[in-house]
């Protein structure tokens, strides 16, 4: 007979000492998919309760000067600020002694797995509120919605960072976007950031593949020409979440070191365990802490659909 697997050769998957490997599965879980909010926001870290940015306005541009002439010297203008205030977050299960003792180790397994599910689809919810509440409650540092027709400046100037006319995902509605990405995020001088490149698609998931075929065809999609689909050469990287709530929207995203997106976290995902004695239970529980919105709307376009 061959070699048996018994209970006292794996002492680490019974009793109380299940607890470290209940661990290893909730965080094996939590990477079990990369996280969306991770590649549509900033992250930074705040060791406050609160978080703050302030917008820092350009500067004009370089002037022509003579030999010997004195400088001309300029002062950035502070724009709007922001305070983000952290909120906790966190869920816990029960799980008795008996189950762990009588080597239940596969339902105390499942327990631990559903709640890093539930960890992560939370986080991912609120990361992806930010873009489904942009045109209404989410507010940048200005005040007023993150996708906006007019986001102002100290100097009485606006840009924004909607379409003209809302519309639904098309290769026209693309050229359109991207137009207008690339000359609609001017400073307060009026002169327009030119470094802010877009990078990212989200689209609903009921529009993924119409937003691949368009952005990644070798011709030009919703044509009998054989033209070139010149929009491949803006090399945008689609993505979906199941989470985005309006299946007409669509957003164009610089880099997240480049637009006004924040997940500012105070305190990363954690658990932590314990042995009730009145009970005969062991908890174990998740928490963070964290806050998320947008300081401005550079970087971010977006339409709501037509």
């Amino acid at each position: 007979m061959g070699p048996v697997a018994v209970r006292s050769q794996y002492g680490n998957l019974f009793g109380p000492q299940a607890l470290p490997v209940l661990e290893e599965i909730f965080f094996s879980e939590m990477q079990m998919e990369a996280p969306i909010r991770e590649q549509i926001l900033r992250t930074v870290s705040s060791d406050r309760d609160i978080y703050q940015a302030t917008e820092i306005h350009d500067v004009d541009l370089f002037r022509q000067m003579q030999e010997g002439e004195e400088y001309t010297f300029k002062r950035s203008l502070q724009g709007s600020a922001k305070t983000f205030t952290h909120l906790k977050w966190g869920l816990g299960v029960s799980i008795s002694e008996e189950m762990i003792e009588d080597g239940k180790f596969d339902l105390a397994a499942d327990m631990v797995r559903k709640l890093a599910k539930s960890a992560r689809t939370t986080q991912e919810i609120n990361g992806i509120s930010q873009y489904n509440n942009g045109f209404t409650s989410n507010l940048t540092a200005d005040g007023v919605s993150v996708f906006n027709t007019a986001h102002p400046l100290p100097s009485g100037l606006t840009y924004r960072n909607v379409l003209t006319t809302p519309a639904d995902l098309s290769p026209t509605m693309l050229d359109q976007m991207l137009a207008d990405f690339h000359t609609q995020f001017i400073g307060d001088t009026g002169i327009v950031y030119d470094g802010i490149k877009p990078q990212i698609l989200l689209v609903h998931p009921t529009r993924l593949r119409y937003a691949l075929e368009i952005c990644n065809s070798d011709l030009r999609a919703d044509t009998a020409d054989n033209n070139m689909n010149s929009l491949k050469m803006s090399n945008l990287k689609v993505l979906t979440s199941p989470y985005l709530t309006d299946e007409d929207a669509t957003f164009m995203l610089a880099s997240p070191s480049e637009h006004g997106g924040r997940l500012v976290v105070r305190k990363a995902l954690g658990t932590a365990n314990k042995a009730v004695f009145d009970t005969d239970t062991i908890k174990y529980k998740a928490s963070y802490r964290e806050s998320l919105g947008f300081t401005v709307g550079y970087g971010v376009f977006g339409t709501p659909g037509a």
